[in-house]
């Protein structure tokens, strides 16, 4: 047994309490400190206790961790490590998304507005949620890419510090502070300044668009063709435009007739990426998207599979599509996906087959015919899902290949006694992941902490 590996697995073990696992603060190796750091259900207690880690990284980790960061965040606004408060102020969870649902309280954002090191700041200001009293004192900061973060990360300021940003001395503030809530008089200035021409295109509500649809610089008339508030008698023209992406502009707005979408569509080389925003969920109601299941245009079929509040039928439609990635988006984002749809997906695609493979309608049987073929990529994939059969998990438990060991190590479908067995691996990363498993009894918990050296 690898002592270490064990108490690593144990410390991310999310089905064992975390007081439980006390002992693991002053492990020595700080792997397993480091795993703990990363729990979203540490206590107050246990976070005060890893703030004060000698290892800078046990202290990152911490930082980084938007559930257990608020806790202790006195002691790691001041920490001398840059890193730690860099990973504090961009408060990003476990799968690198900000972290909005749980802010850092006010104070703490405040004494991060003030830090000396500029990386600090900037990660602060690339929150979106931020208090408006942090906003106010980045607004005004000596580095111009703090400002010009703040000012992406900002969609509604109030008028005075909009006014500011769009007079920024820095060109890349004044762009990025461009919006629909421009202020008439500073938009003429706005659109003759090269700099801000193309942002104004793109954002701003413009009554007059003379010069802009024949602008030289296309990026300008991309931006005015697909700006929303410019009106379509005026741009239609640019769906001719000889550079592709003007077109696809026009093609992608919301009042266009079919008609004209159609026939732009027929000079325009698909790509994946030609989504229609307005009517991805939050731009639509529910009852738009789902009149737009069957649409003939691709793009509004993806814009719609972006959603998990459609009726059986949109979802039936959809989950029938010819189109990979309206397929693939249903999956991602729909929880009553048909299961029949998931084993080509997980077959077919990228990164995205490992969550599509832990789906709870992944077929049980598509998942021990993946686990138990020759593909090496898709066994382990399956070794992953909690939808395997156990009996197919326990002959992955055996298997000559150490990453699918380790992978189904960890996996709640491995029945306990196999679960056991692994924490005897002689792979260190099989027998962790057998110790993270959240099948581990409590009892075997303690009885793992009490082990001395092996």
């Amino acid at each position: 047994m690898t002592r270490p590996a064990i108490l690593r697995g144990l410390a991310a073990n999310p089905g064992l309490d975390p007081l439980l696992l006390a002992p693991l603060l002053t492990a020595a190796d700080a792997a397993a400190p480091d795993a703990l750091a990363r729990r979203t259900d540490l206590p107050a207690s246990m976070a005060l206790g890893l703030a004060r880690h000698a290892d800078p990284q046990v202290r990152r980790a911490l930082a980084g961790n938007p559930a257990a960061a608020p806790h202790a965040w006195r002691a790691l606004v001041p920490d001398g490590n840059e890193a730690v408060r860099v990973a504090l102020a961009r408060g990003h969870s476990a799968d690198h998304r900000p972290a909005a649902d749980l802010p850092l309280p006010g104070d703490a954002q405040l004494a991060l507005a003030a830090d000396a090191a500029v990386p600090v700041r900037l990660a602060l200001a690339r929150r979106r949620d931020l208090a408006e009293p942090a906003r106010l004192w980045l607004a005004t900061d000596p580095s111009a890419e703090v400002r010009e973060a703040l000012a992406r990360s900002w969609p509604s300021p109030p008028e005075p510090v909009l006014r500011r940003l769009l007079t920024d001395p820095d060109a890349a503030v004044r762009s990025a502070a461009v919006s629909s809530a421009v202020p008439a008089d500073l938009l003429p200035g706005l659109l003759a300044d090269p700099a801000t021409r193309a942002a104004a295109a793109h954002r701003a509500v413009l009554a007059d668009l003379a010069g802009l649809v024949s602008d030289p610089d296309p990026w300008v008339r991309e931006g005015v063709a697909g700006n929303p508030g410019a009106p379509l008698a005026a741009v239609l023209p640019l769906g001719d435009d000889p550079v592709e992406d003007v077109r696809v502009a026009v093609m992608l707005r919301p009042d266009l007739p079919d008609a004209d979408r159609s026939r732009i569509a027929s000079g325009v080389e698909p790509q994946d990426h030609h989504v229609a925003d307005w009517l991805r969920p939050g731009h639509a109601s529910p009852a738009v998207r789902a009149a737009h299941a069957r649409s003939p245009f691709v793009w509004c079929r993806r814009a719609v599979a972006f959603s998990s509040d459609l009726p059986a039928e949109a979802v039936a439609a959809l989950a029938a599509d010819e189109d990979h990635s309206v397929r693939l988006l249903l999956a991602e984002h729909h929880p009553d996906v048909p299961g029949h749809v998931l084993p080509d997906l997980v077959r077919n695609s990228g990164h995205a087959r490992w969550e599509l493979a832990r789906h709870p309608a992944m077929p049980a049987g598509a998942l021990a015919a993946m686990a138990l073929g020759d593909d090496t990529d898709l066994r382990r994939v399956a070794a992953t899902a909690p939808n395997l059969p156990p009996a197919v998990a326990e002959a992955l438990a055996g298997h000559a290949d150490d990453t699918a060991r380790a992978y189904v190590a960890a996996n709640p479908a491995l029945p306990l006694p196999a679960v056991l067995a692994l924490l005897d691996d002689p792979d260190p990363r099989v027998a962790e992941a057998a110790a993270r498993n959240p099948r581990l009894p409590p009892a075997t918990a303690r009885d793992l902490l009490a082990a001395g050296p092996t």
